[in-house]
């Protein structure tokens, strides 16, 4: 039954009360537990913000004319976030809700692009380390993807993209670095690529803009990722990952004024008013914008510097201590994110979220000849629970005796005879945590999105509330 529209006002602590009953099961952060989801300088400080993006948050960026601060800060931090990218004054961008959205403007920018001078189905040619935003904006806007293998560094093969390019290529993708293993990509051979075949080559710095330029502040060696490469078009960086800004922030940018074009949204053909949209939203509130300038402003390059150094330290720790416990390290990675894989490493990730850690589980299924592995983005607060964390995943090394392998046998007599729903059902009740992963790593890809499909839609029911 739907929830009744409320007929009466209620009180103010009414409502929080009913508000903080609802939050009573999510995540707490509790200062250094989450390795996903949050990004945490361990800065207190930064909390005053929020009394900017209060400021901020009713003043509607769509109309810059009646809130001209709007227009003022975006180019700010579009200039900023420009330069740290080796822009130039031909540069442009937009300040978005997130990766996703910024994505999805390149995508289109580069497809409308393709049409001024081809037909057909347009193709996205990427890695399959590359975020499913692409995915995600291919099946919107009608585009193809094309996945290509990863090489044993866990980065794209400039061999197989070469040979995958056609007249149909409208995108190149790129990370900077992939979010699975934290790798960058070979993006300096891409550009090269991409130069000699016309292509857009789009760089997906999502996780990665705003800490790669000051690792390499601190002296860490890594190829070039940005416009100092003239093959790069577009970079997408999100702002609310290692900028630690409020969530809802992210910047797409581009070489110039010419590719971002088409994204600009125009219509004066319906009898209200004329309406100009520089990406996808109307209505935007400018409190994470504002929020945003205000902790670029506060932190500055020497502060990112320091947090930086911070994170890199705790990634060292870490990342050491995962390797003489007797896990393995995906790859060799460029960041501060990464992954590691092991023996039962499905029963190791929930039990680290049993023990209240926070990291992401990736199953990482076997047609893709890549491991199943557990994910952590370092933060500088993790510098002050190093240690706590390495301890307790040692623990559950050493107690481990729940074997993946006898839950992948279970799983194989299942799939016999379960259709989609009753495997749903399954997941479910199942008092076992790894069942979920075990599907999608070892079932076929239709069936685990179908999984997902039906238990976003029964999730998202509003009767059912």
């Amino acid at each position: 039954m739907l929830k009744n529209f409320p007929e009466k006002a209620e009180t103010l602590e009414n409502i929080m009360g009913r508000l903080n009953e609802y939050g009573r099961n999510d995540i707490k952060n509790s200062r250094g537990r989450l390795f996903t989801y949050f990004y945490d300088p361990g800065i207190n400080l930064l909390d005053q913000t929020s009394e900017i993006f209060l400021n901020f948050y009713n003043r509607n960026g769509m109309d810059y004319h009646a809130f001209p601060s709007t227009l003022k800060i975006e180019n700010d931090v579009i200039a900023m976030m420009g330069s740290l990218m080796h822009g130039d004054d031909n540069l442009a961008g937009t300040f978005t809700t997130g990766g996703t959205e910024s994505i999805m403007l390149a995508v289109k920018s580069a497809r409308d692009k393709y049409f001024e001078s081809h037909n057909g189905i347009p193709e996205i040619v990427m890695p399959v380390t590359a975020h499913p935003a692409f995915g995600k904006a291919a099946e919107y806007l009608g585009l193809k993807t094309v996945i290509l293998p990863v090489n044993d560094k866990y980065i794209m093969d400039t061999e197989e993209l070469k040979n995958s390019i056609n007249d149909n290529t409208a995108m190149i993708v790129a990370s900077a670095p992939s979010f699975p293993y934290g790798v960058i990509d070979p993006v300096k051979e891409a550009s090269e690529i991409a130069m000699d075949k016309n292509k857009w080559l789009h760089v997906d710095a999502c996780v990665g803009g705003m800490i790669l330029p000051f690792l390499k502040d601190l002296g860490v060696e890594m190829e070039k990722f940005d416009f100092s490469l003239p093959g790069v078009s577009s970079i997408s960086i999100d702002l609310h990952k290692y900028g630690f800004t409020p969530k809802g922030s992210s910047v797409i940018l581009y070489k110039n004024r010419e590719l971002r074009k088409h994204q600009i949204y125009v219509n004066a053909r319906w009898p209200g008013y004329p309406m100009s949209n520089s990406g996808l939203q109307a209505t935007k509130s400018a409190g994470p914008l504002a929020g945003t300038w205000a902790i670029l402003n506060f932190l500055g390059r020497n502060g990112y510097d320091k947090l930086a150094e911070k994170t890199l330290k705790a990634y060292r720790i870490i990342s050491k201590g995962i390797s003489s416990s007797g896990f393995k390290i995906v790859g060799k990675p460029d960041a501060t994110i990464f992954a590691f894989t092991g023996d039962n490493i499905f029963d190791t990730g929930v039990k680290m979220i049993e023990n209240g850690w926070y990291p992401q589980i990736q199953p990482a299924n076997v047609k893709m000849d890549l491991p199943p592995s557990v994910h952590l983005n370092i933060c500088p607060v993790h510098l002050e629970v190093a240690d706590e964390f390495l301890d307790t995943l040692k623990a559950i090394k050493n107690n481990n005796h729940n074997t993946d392998e006898n839950q992948l046998e279970i799983l194989k007599l299942k799939n016999k005879y379960e259709t989609v729903d009753k495997l749903v059902k399954m997941i479910k009740e199942d008092n076992n945590k790894t069942v979920l992963f075990h599907i999608l790593r070892n079932f076929d890809y239709n069936t685990g999105e179908n999984i997902f499909r039906i238990i976003t839609d029964e999730d998202f029911t509003a009767s059912k509330n």
